[in-house]
């Protein structure tokens, strides 16, 4: 049961971060675009009553960790102390069988995204953890009084910009997923556009999100 629950929440992960979504080589922010609010604290669960916890909490020593390290953008390991640490994993489920991600609020003009990269997942399969490379991948972010709303931007609302050549991103296309290879400031200039634009967001992952 352990390993069933431990290989079901590295599915979760993989179809809530994966193709679905718009994925990225790099990340939507520099340090100067990075915000904290404690609004996005706690134990959440969707409205809907899915047993999925997302827990998220500040922890300072991620950013001593950074510093301690080698780093570059290319790495993605931009030091910082806004980073975010969110467990994602099923109600009950045990300690091993979250994944983790590093979780960044990116304040854009006046809206607010969320870069999530992951850091580590329950994986039983050694062969098939080689092959999987970690992305970039954003949302917006509406705080409520009593909650939150995140939107994931839609894989499929991408390629058809793409594909009636109405934007210009470097990008990588291998006819299965769109990787975007723009740095941070081509990514921002693309969000900041259509960040308002209802259809750049799918309704399939859009989570509204309650205290646990």
């Amino acid at each position: 049961m352990m390993k069933k629950r431990a290989f079901f929440i590295t599915l979760l992960g993989l179809c809530i971060f994966s193709g679905c979504t718009v994925l990225s080589f790099y990340p939507l922010f520099t340090e100067n675009e990075l915000v904290k609010n404690d609004q996005l604290l706690g134990k959440w669960q969707s409205i809907n009553g899915d047993t999925v916890i997302w827990e998220i909490s500040f922890k300072d020593s991620i950013w001593m960790e950074k510093m301690n390290s080698p780093f570059d953008l290319g790495s993605k390991e931009i030091p910082n102390r806004f980073t975010y640490t969110l467990n994602l994993y099923l109600k009950g489920a045990p300690e091993e069988a979250k994944a983790e991600f590093h979780v960044h609020l990116v304040k854009l003009g006046d809206q607010t995204f969320l870069d999530f990269y992951p850091v580590n997942w329950a994986m039983q399969n050694t062969i098939l953890a080689f092959h999987l490379m970690r992305v970039h991948t954003f949302s917006k972010v509406e705080f409520h009084e009593n909650g939150m709303e995140i939107k994931w931007f839609d894989s499929e609302w991408l390629e058809g910009l793409f594909a009636n050549n109405r934007v210009r991103i470097r990008h990588e296309n291998n006819g299965a997923n769109i990787l975007l290879t723009a740095k941070p400031e081509e990514l921002q200039k693309f969000i900041l556009k259509y960040g308002n634009d209802k259809n750049a967001y799918s309704e399939d992952l859009t989570y509204n999100l309650s205290r646990y």
